[in-house]
């Protein structure tokens, strides 16, 4: 278990590793996938958020999307969600997305499985 004093976070077996913190930035989009999720990860406004990575909308890979911002273009039908609460901006997606922790901590970007 690794503790920050600075952000005040434990990280422990429920977080997983994504990237360097070099390797995302302003507007990128990551994808990683746990057994049965797919999370896209993005670097939005200078901070790093997670959410589902398929649009509720129509079955499409949002990494493929451009992430404005906060705002998570989908790349099939252009639905737009923040990312930062997984809110629908604009359809034809009505369902919001799943919205995960997402950290940065020692240069690392790391996302909570909720798996457990």
């Amino acid at each position: 278990m690794h503790h920050s004093e600075e952000t005040n976070v434990v990280l422990d077996e429920s977080y997983m590793y994504v990237c360097s913190s070099s390797e995302l930035e302003e507007g990128d989009l990551m994808e990683c996938e746990t057994e049965d999720k797919t999370i896209v990860v993005g670097r939005g406004e200078g901070k790093v958020y997670a959410v589902e990575g398929i649009c509720t909308h129509a079955y499409s890979e949002l990494v493929d999307g451009e992430l404005e911002g906060t705002c998570l273009t989908c790349p099939l039908h252009f639905a737009c969600f923040d990312i930062r609460d997984g809110s629908v901006l604009e359809g034809p997606a009505e369902t919001p997305l799943h919205v995960y922790k997402a950290i940065e901590h020692n240069g690392s970007v790391w996302v909570m499985d909720e798996r457990g």
